[in-house]
């Protein structure tokens, strides 16, 4: 994160006092939301479900859901890894919801046994630092986080709009907040572009 936000820093200095410290951080942390919105990577992980207990924590990098084993068989049986449990009239209509952080079954699973699951993963800020990123998806969450620092420049400019002229030469900071908000319009198409570029067709990488 220090890197990240520092390299933001050097690429947008602030202006007025703008972006503060704290909106810079702020600035790289949607801007790897927005990148893992977009561009999770593949992941598999088990869930442990125990008779009686219908939530369960899901892994923090958790973005979505692509596949979750253990469904059942057209004669009303689930196929598991500790072999095949025979299901009720009501466990065959089993649905699932995820929220904030956790998946929960309906109706509460009358059963114990471990689940595989396929996901989409995100990057998690932990212990100050992005562990599992690499250096092109720095730079497109950098690319992200300039335009929104832009943004805010150019609001804060739009604002506090005057004009003065000295001689032939006139000074404006509405034309300064246009030049900011084309600048973070540029990046934007650059991002976007970028990233769906990354990603290709499936909506997912990696």
């Amino acid at each position: 994160m220090a890197d990240l936000v520092s390299r933001l820093q050097a690429a947008v200095p602030a202006m007025g006092g703008l972006p503060t410290d704290e909106q810079y951080r702020h600035a790289i942390m949607d801007a790897v939301e927005a990148l893992n919105d977009r561009m999770s990577r593949r992941k598999i992980a088990t869930l442990s479900i125990v008779s009686g207990t219908a939530s369960y924590n899901l892994p923090a990098d958790f973005v979505r859901m692509i596949r979750l084993d253990g469904l059942l068989s057209g004669d009303g049986v689930m196929i598991s890894p500790e072999g095949i449990i025979p299901m009720n009239a009501a466990m065959r209509e089993e649905t699932w919801t995820i929220n904030n952080g956790q998946i929960t079954f309906y109706p509460t699973p009358g059963y114990s046994m471990t689940r595989e699951m396929e996901y989409g993963a995100g990057h998690v800020l932990a212990e100050e630092a992005y562990a599992e990123m690499g250096s092109a998806e720095a730079r497109l969450a950098l690319m992200h986080a300039q335009a929104m620092c832009l943004t805010w420049q150019a609001n804060a400019a739009a604002a506090q709009a005057w004009s003065y002229q000295i001689g032939d030469e006139r000074v404006s900071k509405e034309q300064l907040a246009t030049g900011l908000r084309e600048q973070a319009k540029d990046l934007e198409r650059q991002f976007w572009a970028a990233v769906n570029s990354r990603i290709g067709p499936v909506g997912m990488w990696g």
